[in-house]
């Protein structure tokens, strides 16, 4: 069994985990498998749930009819290794991790252990309750449930996908499915969030509103903060990487196994082989003492 595991909550919990993982080795299909751990879940208590130690005692619950994190946290084990290295590497170096788009709260359970503030943000609401349910224990956790944009204060339609909630976006003229629920969520603009003169480390993980909320961030990246982000292989247009090249002064990196300078689109296109699969990558003013500091700390893992 995974020896990150410390727990198991709800009635046949441990043997509801176990079925999902054989039935994820037997189906790799990941479309298959978020159909098979809904179905399964029928037969569970819905709360049950595996504790995970994501160390330093700091806990992190995973519901088990979640076809997602039981997928990537649980089955693959090592969830988005190069932000968990920017993350290390940037410890030291800044005071404030930014979680925006926290989903249930991985990241922002981690960072509580490396920097001495964590502000976390997630718009679903659902979502936010299990946020609420994993940093409830950690003091240096703030949390907000509201939409990350580019200006603070409009309310906006949120739209949670049925299927997947890692999915979920603001409605900005996407289309929708008729199983989709719908919510009204407060905006928040990151140059709100993270304090004047403050360099952060910000986890941006927004599904579509990515460029909106760089636009909110005018300020904290012109001081120093610098933002994680994905870029998935099937956006062939590559476009918040392209806009953020277009920004004066703003570099962006590759972060899959070493530091690497993005020189161009083309360049871009030939890191981004997979149409399957999201890249993550790094970007920050040329002259950011943090960006310096996670670059080479890069170099030294």
């Amino acid at each position: 069994m995974d020896d990150r595991i410390i727990g198991f909550e709800g009635r046949g919990a441990q043997r509801q985990y176990r079925l999902l993982m054989l039935l994820y080795a037997l189906v790799f299909n990941r479309w298959l498998y978020g159909i098979f751990c809904r179905w399964l879940a029928r037969f569970f208590d819905a709360g049950n749930k595996v504790v995970l130690d994501l160390g330093s005692g700091r806990e992190f619950r995973v519901y088990l009819d979640d076809g997602y994190w039981t997928r990537f946290i649980l089955y693959h084990k090592d969830y988005e290794p190069e932000v968990r290295r920017v993350m290390d590497a940037g410890a030291g170096h800044t005071s404030l991790f930014c979680d925006l788009g926290a989903n249930s709260g991985l990241w922002s359970v981690y960072g509580s252990g490396l920097f001495d503030r964590v502000t976390a943000v997630e718009a679903s609401q659902a979502t936010f309750a299990r946020l609420i349910e994993n940093t409830a224990p950690l003091s240096n956790v703030e949390t907000h449930h509201r939409a990350i944009f580019d200006r603070s204060g409009e309310l906006l339609r949120f739209v949670n996908v049925h299927n997947s909630h890692a999915s979920a976006h603001l409605d900005l003229n996407t289309p929708g499915n008729s199983e989709d629920t719908v919510e009204e969520i407060t905006t928040l603009r990151i140059d709100d969030i993270v304090p004047e003169g403050e360099a952060a480390i910000m986890k941006l993980d927004v599904e579509g509103a990515e460029i909106a909320a760089i636009a909110g961030a005018e300020r904290a990246l012109r001081d120093g903060g610098v933002l994680v982000y994905e870029d998935h292989g099937s956006d062939l247009a590559s476009e918040v990487s392209a806009h953020l090249m277009g920004l004066p002064e703003i570099r962006v990196y590759s972060i899959e196994k070493q530091a690497l300078l993005v020189e161009n689109l083309n360049h871009l296109t030939r890191i981004k082989t997979d149409r399957y699969k999201g890249y993550n990558f790094l970007a920050g003013h040329k002259s950011s003492p943090l960006l310096t500091a996670i670059v080479q700390g890069f170099a030294k893992r």
